[in-house]
């Protein structure tokens, strides 16, 4: 029996439609689903910035409220006030 190229890439080719069905068979299947998780609010959604009228900045996220003034080189923080971190259910 001779071996022929075209032999090669028949068996090339089921082997590939073999792997890829697998692949996407162990993608659809899956042995447990995963466990819920709570849902959160983005930081950046809960994020506030104020100018204030002296030309400070009040940035104000979900966790901090602080003050910020420019000096001309940088942002000095002038005050932080941390709020309570709310509990997950």
């Amino acid at each position: 029996m001779v071996w022929k190229p075209s032999r090669g890439i028949v068996l090339a080719l089921i082997v590939s439609l073999l792997a890829l069905a697998f692949a996407i068979y162990g993608a659809t299947v899956s042995p447990a689903e995963a466990p819920a998780r709570p849902s959160m609010s983005s930081l950046s959604a809960s994020r506030f910035f104020v100018l204030l009228p002296d030309g400070r900045v009040e940035m104000t996220d979900a966790y901090t409220r602080r003050v910020f003034r420019w000096d001309g080189h940088r942002w000095l923080e002038l005050e932080s006030h941390p709020q309570s971190r709310p509990t997950p259910r």
